[in-house]
């Protein structure tokens, strides 16, 4: 997890002592976001420790000494007006419970007048959009107080509406009735940034709508390049969620990824690591990035943290599942061992848990267009450049069925080889960018495929 993020997490309060603390020429108008940047950094650069940010005393930032009693008074203003129903209801449970009554009545209204039986997609979108409108005079009040960063940081991630996918993610996907699929949108402040570039299918998104609408476990399958980390993070960028990636080799143990009981200000506590700390935060997607790599044993204790709204006591702590929280592996293998020799140190997984995964979603490299599309986009290079190079790879990937290539080449090398023909010859971009990626035993056939393939001149006279 970065620095940026666990400060992140600290009460502002902390963020505010530390930053003024620290910092010699603190801004009069910092904030919270403002100070985590700048404590991040000097504990990147070993100028301070994360203790010396928890030792700092409380504090305040400038900016907001004299708000506290105008968001105090703007809010409390609210409760006042006769259309505050959110805060009605926050205050006399009766008025909850009057809202649950008038929900279960449209719930049987829709029951009665359904041939089909009662959509739960609409009657979530109903109910979101109830609660959305509820609260709109307390948002209003919000902003009027300016007090929307104080909000922010007394509140965790929830979901702030229902989107369709095609709104969402420039796909229309519809279900088994034709009606359009739909995605939930968060609020989580460290949700990656959107690649604009990246392209969707159809397949991927009925996965993913399927994972978060009943919390499912999914295994992303296939070569490298092929997309399966980037899906992950692009689908929290653009559902605004928390994206928490663990990287596993031969030597991970439990105590690296889940956590230790450790020393901690002359106490002796348990310290959750990133799993941990992932899986108790709302909204989070936790990629277990190249799974098969780690011993069997060192990952069973994933199997009881993988089950449907677990509670799971580990090292004695228990701990609960976040809302919202999906667990998805990205491996180049589908658990089961690795019957193409091509990658070395994967181990076949215990079947207990791959059985907790409930989709195991196979990846495989985009049709030749899509791929072009995006190495135009990623590139800048003319579109009849991409198709070229593309070609050429296709055909170095058609090599690996008969075990003259060994590994085959991802649309990552082809994005390496454009970029670098803008600035050396085109021969010696594609021993660098291609080639040499390989085992010696690709190199002959590799250069046999440029020699067939690639057209220098061609290229020259396109760039």
């Amino acid at each position: 997890m970065s620095n940026a993020l666990i400060i992140s997490k600290l009460k502002i309060s902390k963020v505010a002592g530390a930053y003024n603390k620290y910092c010699a020429n603190p801004s009069a108008n910092a904030d919270k976001r403002e100070a985590v940047l700048w404590l991040s950094t000097q504990v990147d650069n070993g100028a301070l420790s994360l203790d010396d940010i928890n030792n700092a005393p409380d504090g305040s930032f400038a900016s907001a000494v004299t708000v506290d009693s105008a968001k105090v008074d703007a809010i409390g203003a609210v409760a006042s007006r006769s259309e505050s129903v959110a805060l009605d209801a926050l205050a006399k449970s009766s008025a909850v419970a009057n809202l649950v009554v008038d929900l279960k009545k449209k719930v049987k209204a829709l029951e009665a007048n359904s041939t089909s039986g009662v959509d739960g997609d609409a009657v979530r979108n109903q109910v979101a959009k109830l609660i959305a409108d509820a609260f709109v005079p307390f948002k209003q009040a919000v902003d009027d107080a300016g007090a929307q960063a104080v909000l922010a940081d007394m509140t965790s991630a929830h979901v702030v509406e229902t989107k369709t996918i095609a709104e969402v993610f420039g796909v229309k996907v519809v279900d088994s009735r034709f009606k359009e699929m739909t995605v939930d949108v968060w609020n989580h402040p460290n949700a990656p940034a959107i690649d604009p570039d990246f392209i969707w299918t159809e397949g991927i998104l009925r996965y993913l709508h399927l994972s978060q609408k009943h919390g499912l476990n999914l295994w992303f399958g296939g070569a490298k390049g092929t997309g399966k980390s980037s899906v992950a993070e692009q689908f929290c960028a653009r559902t605004g969620r928390n994206y928490v990636r663990i990287n596993f080799h031969k030597h991970t143990s439990t105590e690296e990824y889940i956590g230790a009981t450790g020393a901690k200000g002359g106490d002796t506590v348990f310290q959750p690591k990133d799993f941990l700390m992932g899986y108790t935060c709302p909204s989070t997607v936790i990629l277990l990035d190249e799974l098969t790599n780690a011993d069997a044993g060192e990952l069973a204790p994933l199997n009881g943290f993988l089950e449907p709204k677990a509670k799971v006591s580990f090292n004695g702590v228990l701990t609960q599942k976040a809302q919202g929280v999906l667990v998805f592996v990205a491996d180049n293998t589908y658990g089961n061992g690795d019957d193409t020799g091509r990658h070395q140190g994967t181990r076949p997984m215990n079947s207990a848990l791959i059985d907790r995964f409930d989709s195991v979603v196979p990846f495989d490299y985009l049709p030749i267009d899509k791929e072009i599309q995006a190495v135009v986009s990623r590139t800048g290079v003319k579109e009849t450049i991409a198709r070229h190079v593309l070609e050429a790879i296709h055909v170095a990937r058609q090599k690996v069925e008969t075990g003259d290539v060994i590994e085959a080449p991802s649309i990552r090398r082809v994005m390496a080889f454009c970029r670098a023909i803008e600035v050396m010859p085109v021969a010696d971009a594609w021993k660098s960018c291609v080639v040499m990626h390989q085992p010696a035993e690709s190199h002959g056939a590799l250069d046999a495929i440029y020699t067939s393939c690639i057209n220098p001149k061609f290229i020259a006279e396109e760039i």
